[in-house]
């Protein structure tokens, strides 16, 4: 699923290509994915309209118009954007097309049709609707915040990560290397870390989001001593050179370094 990183490589995408250019016509080609309106009345909602800003909150995607709506979008699993003019730069499995005066388009694509979209008049009622946490990018969530969300909790470290509630934007795979650049195991506790633990946590999410977003969200532009850059090829740990090896947490594939993240 695009995490935190992913949705603001899209954000910075977007800024680039698509501001401030008049919507001449919306396509919907999933409807389901509608959420709070009608197909048809996004589309006279957004036709004539430009995308005049951008904001994040975790996974979730703000495009203010030059009018009242938001449009909101989510990406679920495998969601991405693509601004494109010529037929054979159109991606696989569009959902939604913004098509601007200039001929170009910006696609939502979803392969496997999962996400949202939606309209909003107020983007911070729909993040306390949510429930979501704070967004430790967007709002430079401090180290002495952070410590404070994780006192007193309960259950894994992976589980508090991935708690949109607690912090929103992290999920499954930034979760997974988070715990390996700490040389945690994905079953480690919270309860387990000490002042100093909690404090090397903080600095190692904010580092892994960091680099993350700095190169994008691609996997091969990572460091080669990331987690996500191995697990996806020759499944070598970048530690120690074992092999990495898959296991179950929260219902979840976890992939782990068993000599670098000992129990």
């Amino acid at each position: 699923m695009p995490e935190l990183p992913d949705v603001e490589t899209y954000m910075r995408y977007i800024q680039s290509t698509s501001l401030h250019q008049p919507i001449q016509r919306v396509e919907v080609l999933e409807a389901r994915l509608v959420k709070n309106t009608s197909r048809p009345r996004l589309g006279r909602t957004l036709m004539d309209r430009s995308l005049e800003s951008t904001r994040r909150h975790g996974k979730y995607l703000f495009l203010r118009t030059d009018a009242e709506p938001i449009l909101m979008l989510h990406f679920g699993m495998t969601g991405r954007c693509v601004y494109y003019r010529e037929a054979e730069q159109k991606p696989e499995y569009p959902v939604l097309y913004l098509v601007f005066e200039n001929g170009y388009r910006l696609a939502y694509s979803a392969p496997r049709k999962l996400g949202e979209i939606r309209l909003l008049k107020d983007v911070d009622a729909f993040i306390r609707q949510k429930g979501l946490g704070p967004d430790p990018i967007e709002e430079e969530l401090s180290e002495e915040d952070f410590t404070e969300l994780l006192e007193g909790r309960r259950g894994t470290v992976k589980g508090a990560l991935m708690d949109q509630s607690l912090i929103a934007g992290i999920g499954n795979e930034y979760s997974n290397e988070i715990l390996f650049q700490m040389r945690l195991h994905p079953k480690a506790e919270v309860r387990e870390l000490d002042e100093g633990d909690r404090e090397d946590l903080y600095l190692t999410t904010m580092g892994v989001l960091r680099t993350a977003i700095e190169a994008g969200a691609e996997k091969d532009r990572f460091p080669d001593s990331y987690l996500l850059k191995h697990q996806f090829g020759d499944m070598e740990c970048p530690g120690c050179g074992g092999e990495l090896e898959r296991m179950e947490v929260l219902g979840r594939g976890v992939y782990y370094c068993p000599a670098c993240q000992k129990a």
